[in-house]
């Protein structure tokens, strides 16, 4: 599997997927669905979603609008990723906007981002970050942290 996502990327991964351990020992109980935001879906579809989907999360990939804030209770969304590719980018509106109505963990992965960017980003209501490019391993570890602050919702009846 992991040489499938590596070929289906078109690139190697910092660290190979297959090399990427548990997260945490007993933590792979603590899989479930991530809303996996982006301002460019073709981006996040080569970069994101594999990496995710081979940690084995379930990602929901939603573009990224101006002025929208996320519906996050459609489904019981552990986390929500948000790619940022610009500087002045929707990714920071949108987290904004969905931080105003809901405590779900966001982290926000900046592209080519400055300092200026990172403060945006918490000011935005982002938990974490991680600057692209980034380790594979910090990235889900960064995202397995999130996690384990945050007992998992039961799926809506």
């Amino acid at each position: 599997m992991a040489e499938q996502i590596q070929e289906n990327l078109g690139f190697q991964l910092h660290t190979p997927v297959r090399e990427i351990p548990a997260l945490v020992p007993g933590e792979a109980t603590a899989k479930g669905l991530i809303m996996c935001v982006s301002e460019n879906l073709q981006v996040a579809r080569r970069e994101l979603v594999p990496l995710l989907a081979g940690a084995g999360y379930e990602v929901e990939l939603v573009e990224a609008k101006p002025g929208k804030a996320l519906d996050v209770t459609a489904r019981p969304y552990r986390l929500i990723v948000i790619d940022v590719n610009h500087p002045n980018g929707n990714g920071y509106d949108v987290c904004a906007r969905t931080r105003s109505h809901s405590t779900l963990p966001m982290m926000l992965v900046l592209r080519g981002g400055a300092r200026n960017d990172v403060l945006r980003c918490f000011q935005a209501g982002a938990d974490a970050y991680v600057m692209s490019p980034f380790d594979s391993r910090e990235f889900l570890a960064r995202i397995g942290a999130l996690l384990r602050r945050r007992p998992a919702r039961l799926s809506p009846v």
